[in-house]
């Protein structure tokens, strides 16, 4: 009796141990799912406008996503996502500021006021919205039309095409128009690399500097620069793997953690800086919180963006969303419509001009698009790079391209005169040379 008794101590202990290490691990997962189900639903029924069984359909139909059971409250525009009956996570809208998820419960952000949109819709494009009724010759219209309808997918959302300066076709899915902000995931990078140079501009920043946040200078982290942040190159350790049955670093920045920035600034160094390139969604997070310091009210950082880049290009459709703690989620969290994408594009085919206002510094388009050392010519700054023609063997080498989750794309084609922009709710099957190369059979 005595030995069946110690038999079922052991294996009382052995279970309860098992089922501490499964929590240990679950935990995360579960939370990570609940924090991604609740930021993508209030953001895509609250900015983009959408209801909640597109959302759901469109980025939440896989495992462990279509386990989350989520209550959307349109009275106090919040949605609270649950997984198992065992964890839970909420975010909550905003008018003008967007959706944010808090990790560890709800914060007031003291001083996060959205400047006001300038409204432009009687203004002639590329500031305004109204288009002209007449293209260039040479344009095949009606044949570009067909073309894009005919690629036109279930996963598509937006399409617009730029010839000259000039918008010339532009199609949407259901729900969506020229007017909803649709998310660019990593294409807000290439947005963050644009406030930076505005600032470059100013005198505030300046590419090699280093990165002066309070830990790094005990180690080899000290001699990373603004410049290593920019063209991925920082040394630092990161995991950028979009795992379902990990946690990795990307998914708990995004989902778990309040300060992405001071999170992101957390990791060691694994290489020294400029030695290898790697992708990591970190870094921008890391430049979100440099370019707070540049201000000494919160409230100037905040409205920065607006009063800068989107009002000054007549982006009247875009905002980039924050974390917990009100740092820009450069990374991944930028909302612009279609055409606002585009007029981000057209800034940096015009050489960073504006309707004759130098919007960046003259060489900054540039820098921005010269290959990083070790990304054998596939990105530059915050921007990918068509110069090796890897991504794209048929289009020039000239060509560069903002690129984001699930098949974001806004593709510059200098030699061509060209802004393309693509946006969609999944990038399988989509073949950017293919669909491309295409197209330009309309505009020679």
């Amino acid at each position: 009796m005595k030995l069946v008794i110690r038999t079922l101590k052991v294996l009382g202990i052995t279970l309860a141990l098992i089922l501490v290490i499964i929590g240990f691990i679950l935990y995360p997962l579960l939370r990570g799912a609940t924090g991604y189900t609740a930021k993508m639903l209030c953001s895509g029924v609250f900015v983009e406008g959408l209801s909640q069984q597109q959302v759901e359909q469109m980025e939440l139909g896989s495992f462990p996503f279509n386990r989350v059971e989520s209550t959307v409250d349109f009275q106090n525009k919040q949605v609270k996502s649950t997984i198992f009956k065992l964890v839970s996570q909420s975010a909550q809208y905003e008018e003008g500021i967007g959706a944010t998820l808090y990790p560890n419960g709800y914060n007031e952000i003291i001083g996060r006021i959205p400047l006001p949109v300038n409204t432009r819709d009687t203004i002639p494009w590329p500031t305004g919205s109204v288009i002209a009724d007449t293209v260039a010759e040479g344009i095949d219209v009606t044949g570009l039309n067909q073309y894009i309808s005919q690629h036109f997918m279930v996963t598509s959302r937006a399409v617009v095409v730029i010839k000259d300066g000039q918008l010339i076709a532009e199609h949407y899915a259901e729900g969506i128009d020229k007017y909803t902000p649709l998310l660019g995931w990593s294409m807000t990078k290439s947005i963050a690399a644009t406030l930076v140079g505005i600032l470059v501009k100013d005198g505030v920043l300046t590419v090699n500097q280093p990165v002066t946040i309070n830990d790094w200078p005990t180690d080899e982290r000290q001699y990373i620069t603004l410049n290593n942040l920019l063209q991925m190159s920082s040394g630092l350790k990161w995991n950028e793997d979009y795992s379902k049955t990990s946690l990795t670093d990307v998914s708990r920045m995004l989902y778990l953690e309040s300060d992405m920035s001071a999170y992101a600034s957390s990791v060691k160094s694994e290489v020294s800086p400029d030695s290898v390139w790697r992708y990591s969604s970190g870094t921008t997070n890391i430049i979100s919180g440099m370019l707070r310091w540049c201000f000494d009210e919160y409230q100037d950082y905040y409205q920065f963006p607006r009063k800068r880049l989107f009002n000054k290009l007549g982006m009247q459709h875009s905002l980039i969303e924050t974390d917990a703690v009100g740092n820009f989620v450069g990374s991944s969290y930028g909302y612009c419509s279609a055409r606002d994408w585009a007029r981000l594009g057209m800034l940096y085919l015009n050489n960073g001009v504006w309707q004759g206002e130098q919007i960046l510094p003259e060489w900054w388009v540039q820098y921005a698009t010269t290959p990083a050392r070790q990304s054998n010519g596939q990105y530059g700054a915050q921007i990918w790079l068509n110069a090796s023609q890897q991504h794209m063997p048929d289009l020039p080498a000239d060509v560069y391209f903002f690129n984001g989750y699930r098949g974001q794309r806004v593709t510059v084609m200098p030699s061509m005169n060209m802004v393309v922009v693509c946006l969609n709710s999944s990038a399988e099957r989509i073949d950017f040379n293919s669909y491309l190369k295409g197209m330009l059979k309309y505009v020679q």
